[in-house]
């Protein structure tokens, strides 16, 4: 493949199922991600929303309640509000004490319920800190009295708990999928691959993603591995170990590292930006394949420890990645998984958009007929550094915004 993508190239990139992309200058190129630096690319625009106000950003979601609002979570704890104008609201939504003794820890996921406007509940996940909650992360359920207030006031339940993680490689997204179910990224937790042999047991939380029923009424099978509060979760029957003695029933997939951040699109698949030791991956995991990817086994399609050989998924029967890349390199450190682009905007619609929370390139890729994910590196306005971009999150119109945990600066892609 040429080092360089022609602008016709590009076009075919960042079209949607036959639409072309805006037309670009002549001559105007973008580079593969991972070879050369990043361009600009015709008709994507990013726009800065905030630039004060804000300490350490790590997720940013909408209530999709029609009030145009966006919330932003501080590591250090705090729900903070931006309104229909995009500007930070003053005060906190809500606050808590978390662990942030590992840069990795504290207040770490958000996910509003689909009929948040009618029901004002809403879902947090986070480093505990509180006695019974330490050395492990927490979900939290918060009931608004108010759904449409701007401070939150109502109950605050403790949902479930996941032991055994102490420091870094938390994990700690949640997002709802179609289904109705929430989804629940768990990290392996700190030290080496060959300290993970977890990540791929079934009998244990950490290394996965975890799906669970959180609406009222809900039944499901027993055999919860996570400890409970007074705010129930019921194991949905289609998870794949759900009744089995022995195994989790909450587990959906395994055999990650730190999936830092994933999402589910509206077919249900799941995009996960798993961030390694040696490789970054990107993996898509759809109906029917293996729930295994692969890790402390593989990092990416390489053995580990490595061995030179690049074919660990189809030797060891687990999902391999669409898209990976070699930590340290190009300016990357940690992927930062994405979201697949529904919003009005032709020359993004149906790509998967990510990042790099080193490299703060906005990356931009389409499946191609191979079954890989061809992949365009554009700027996104932030200068790289270490903890950049650390989120993606979709506003009401479906239109991506991201936040930059280094400078507190939220931004909107057009």
């Amino acid at each position: 493949m040429d080092r360089k993508w022609s602008a016709l190239a590009l076009a075919w990139l960042l079209a949607s199922d036959g639409v072309a992309a805006a037309s670009p200058e002549a001559g105007e190129t973008v580079a593969l991600a991972g070879q050369g630096s990043a361009a600009r690319a015709p008709g994507i625009h990013v726009e800065q929303v905030v630039q004060d106000g804000l300490t350490s950003p790590t997720a940013i979601a909408s209530p999709r309640d029609g009030s145009g609002r966006m919330f932003v979570i501080e590591r250090e704890g705090r729900i903070r509000v931006l309104d229909r104008d995009g500007k930070l609201l003053p005060e906190p939504y809500y606050s808590r004490d978390v662990t942030t003794a590992d840069t990795e820890q504290g207040l770490l996921g958000l996910a509003f319920d689909p009929a948040f406007r009618e029901n004002g509940r809403l879902y947090i996940a986070y480093s505990g800190a509180a006695e019974g909650e330490r050395h492990g992360l927490v979900l939290r359920r918060l009931q608004a009295s108010d759904p449409s207030a701007n401070r939150f006031g109502g109950k605050d339940e403790l949902l479930m708990r996941v032991k055994g993680l102490v420091a870094n490689h938390n994990g700690g997204d949640i997002r709802f999928g179609p289904d109705g179910m929430l989804y629940w990224s768990i990290g392996a937790g700190t030290g080496e691959p060959q300290d993970h042999p977890h990540a791929t047991a079934t009998d244990n939380l950490l290394g996965k993603i975890l799906r669970i029923d959180v609406r009222d009424g809900a039944r499901g099978a027993k055999n919860r591995c996570g400890e409970t509060g007074r705010a129930a979760y019921a194991i949905p029957d289609g998870n794949p170990f759900a009744g089995q003695r022995g195994q989790c029933g909450e587990i959906w997939l395994h055999g990650l590292r730190n999936p830092w951040r994933f999402s589910v699109d509206a077919d249900g698949a799941v995009w996960i930006g798993d961030v390694g030791k040696d490789r970054e991956e990107v993996s898509v995991w759809r109906d029917g394949m293996p729930r295994d990817l692969g890790y402390p086994r593989c990092q990416g399609s390489h053995d580990y420890p490595s061995t030179g050989a690049t074919d660990c998924p189809a030797r060891t029967g687990t999902a391999g990645p669409v898209f990976e890349y070699a930590g340290r390199e190009k300016g990357r450190c940690a992927v930062t998984g994405g979201i697949v682009y529904r919003g009005g905007n032709v020359a993004l619609k149906g790509a998967y958009v990510f990042s790099d929370s080193c490299s703060s390139e906005l990356l931009v890729g389409r499946m191609s007929s191979t079954g890989r994910l061809e992949v365009a590196s554009l700027t996104s306005g932030v200068a790289p550094g270490y903890g950049t971009i650390a989120s993606f999150g979709e506003d009401e119109e479906n239109e991506l915004w991201f936040v930059n945990h280094l400078s507190g600066g939220v931004y909107r892609v057009r």
